[in-house]
């Protein structure tokens, strides 16, 4: 992995730590640590349709966030706010996102430390 994140798929992924101050899909770069609060936003394809389904899973494969997610947070200015969740240990955090009603998908890792 290039940086502290990597994405594929349909639905494009963002992640920061909550930290920093940018809100909406730009890329970040800088190492992230054991302990942060990030900040998720995606932007699904315009082809997908809500629901969305999201999972966050630990280094360890636990999952540590599963949520259904009925209006995407895509950073632009009237979307609702990023989901939020904390990394605990160093490793690689997997994210999936799917639509529910189609076959869109997203993955993403994460590393820490």
């Amino acid at each position: 992995m290039s940086g502290p994140i990597e994405s594929s798929g349909d639905i494009e992924i963002y992640c920061h730590p909550a930290r920093s101050s940018t809100r909406g899909t730009v890329p970040f770069f800088e190492q992230i640590q054991p302990g942060e609060r990030l900040s998720l936003v995606f932007v699904p394809s315009e082809t997908s349709v809500p629901p969305f389904s999201l999972k966050v899973f630990s280094p360890s494969g636990a999952n540590i966030l599963d949520t259904l997610v009925r209006d995407p947070p895509t950073g632009a200015p009237q979307s609702p706010p990023p989901i939020e969740f904390v990394v605990s240990a160093p490793g690689v955090y997997r994210i999936e996102i799917r639509s529910l009603t189609g076959r869109q998908r997203g993955d993403a890792k994460i590393r820490v430390g």
